[in-house]
C-alpha cells in the first residue's frame, strides 16, 4: 500500500496541471451540447445570409422571400467573412446573388447563384427547395400572361403565401443525437489522452529520480515486484479517469445504452488502450517536466488537429486528412463518427468498424513492441555497466 500511496501523493502533488486537459474537456462539451440540441423533432428557422450584386427589383423581391421563412444576417461580401460566418456557425446557407440575374430570369432561365454552406447542415436542402419554388413560380407565371414584372412578383408571392411545416422523421433526429454524441466523444482524444499521459509521466517522473531509485534499491521489494505495482498504480488512475471521463459524456449528450452506445463505448475502449501503450513507451524517455508539455502541444494536440477532432474532417483538405491517418486520434474519431452515420449496424458496418479497431490496435501493438525494445536496450546497458 506504501507504493499506491506514494502514487496518490504525487497525482495530487501535480493535479493543476493533470486537470486541464479535464477543465478544457469539460469546458468545450457543455458548449458545444449546449449549441448543438439533437432532440429535433421540427425543423427550426434557417440561419442564412444573402449578398445582392444584382440589386434588381426581382432579386430584392426573392431575398425579402427568403427573410420570410429563415434568419437572415448582414454579411460583408468577401470571402473571409463568409468562411468565418460559416465556422464559427453564425449562419448555414450563404446566397450570392450575382449580377445579370433579373436579365436572365426575364429571359426565361433560371441564373446561376453562388452558395456556400456548412457540410453537416439541413439548411441547404431546406433553402434551395424556397428559391427553386420562388423561381420556377415566377417564370410559369411569366409563359402563362403578358405581365410587367413588378405584377408578376406580386402575382408570385401571393401564390406562394400559403405556408405548410416541414416535420423531420424520427430517424433524422436519431442520427442527429448520434452526431453529437460522437463529435463529443471525439474529445476524449484531446483530454483523456493528456489526462493519462500527463499522469504516467509525472509518476515515471518521480520514481525515477537518482535519490528515489537508490532508496528502491535498498527496499526488500525485488525491482520486478516494484515495477509491477507502479505499474497497477498507473493503470488505476488511467481507468479511473476514463470511467468519469465516460460517464459524464453519457450524461451530457443523454444517450442511452444501446447498440451505437455499445460500439462507442468499445471504440473508446481500444482507444484507451492505444492511450496507455503511448504513455507507457514515451514516458520511458521523459526526464524533464517540459517535455511532458511539448508531447501534449506537439504530438496530441497536433494529432487532435489532424485528426478531425476540433476542426471537422469534414471541411478539412484531402492531404491533411491523409497526414493524420498516421495517428491514432485519426481512427478514434473516424470510428464514431461510423458509428453516428450509420443508419443499421449490418454486416457492412461491422466490416468497417472492425477494420478501423484493428488499425488502433495495430498503433498499440507498434507501442507496446517498442516499448519492451526499449526496456530490453536498457536492460543490456545497465548489464555492460555492472561488467
Amino acid at each position: 500500500m506504501t507504493i499506491y500511496n506514494a502514487i496518490l501523493q504525487i497525482l495530487k502533488k501535480n493535479k493543476g496541471s493533470l486537470l486541464l486537459g479535464v477543465i478544457i474537456t469539460f469546458a468545450v462539451t457543455f458548449l458545444y451540447s449546449s449549441s448543438s440540441s439533437a432532440d429535433v423533432s421540427n425543423l427550426e428557422t434557417a440561419a442564412a445570409a444573402i449578398i445582392d450584386e444584382d440589386n434588381s427589383e426581382l432579386s430584392k423581391a426573392l431575398a425579402s422571400y427568403i427573410e420570410q421563412h429563415a434568419d437572415v444576417m448582414k454579411l460583408e461580401n468577401n470571402q473571409k467573412s463568409k468562411d468565418d460566418a460559416l465556422y464559427f456557425r453564425q449562419t448555414d446557407y450563404i446566397l450570392t446573388i450575382k449580377k445579370g440575374f433579373a436579365s436572365k430570369l426575364s429571359a426565361g432561365k433560371i441564373p446561376m447563384m453562388e452558395v456556400q454552406t456548412r457540410p453537416d447542415s439541413f439548411s441547404k436542402s431546406l433553402m434551395d427547395t424556397y428559391i427553386n419554388n420562388y423561381l420556377n413560380t415566377y417564370l410559369d407565371f411569366q409563359k402563362a400572361a403578358d405581365m410587367e414584372t413588378s405584377e408578376l412578383i406580386k402575382t408570385t408571392n401571393k401564390s406562394l403565401i400559403s405556408n405548410g411545416k416541414v416535420v423531420l422523421n424520427a430517424n433524422h433526429a436519431k442520427k442527429q443525437n448520434r452526431l453529437v454524441t460522437a463529435r463529443v466523444f471525439n474529445l476524449l482524444a484531446y483530454g483523456l489522452f493528456t489526462s493519462i499521459f500527463s499522469g504516467y509521466a509525472v509518476i515515471n517522473l518521480a520514481f525515477n529520480r537518482p535519490e528515489i531509485k537508490r532508496r528502491n534499491n535498498c527496499s526488500p521489494i525485488s525491482k520486478q515486484k516494484l515495477s509491477r505495482r507502479i505499474s497497477i498504480g498507473m493503470l488505476g488512475y488511467s481507468v479511473a479517469i476514463t470511467l468519469a471521463f465516460i460517464i459524464y459524456m453519457l450524461i451530457f449528450t443523454r444517450s442511452g445504452f444501446n447498440a451505437y452506445t455499445g460500439y462507442t463505448l468499445l471504440n473508446t475502449a481500444v482507444f484507451f488502450i492505444v492511450m496507455v501503450s503511448f504513455s507507457t513507451f514515451i514516458t520511458s524517455f521523459i526526464h524533464n517536466n517540459e517535455a511532458i508539455g511539448g508531447i501534449n502541444n506537439v504530438f496530441i494536440m497536433g494529432s487532435c488537429f489532424l485528426g478531425g477532432i476540433f476542426v471537422p474532417a469534414s471541411i478539412m483538405p484531402v492531404f491533411v486528412l491523409k497526414i493524420g491517418s498516421f495517428t491514432p486520434t485519426y481512427w478514434f474519431a473516424r470510428t464514431n463518427e461510423l458509428i453516428a452515420e450509420s443508419a443499421q449496424l449490418n454486416a457492412d458496418f461491422q466490416k468497417d468498424f472492425l477494420f478501423n479497431l484493428m488499425i488502433l490496435l495495430c498503433f498499440a501493438a507498434a507501442f507496446f513492441i517498442l516499448n519492451l525494445a526499449a526496456l530490453r536496450e536498457k536492460k543490456i546497458k545497465s548489464t555492460l555497466k555492472m561488467t
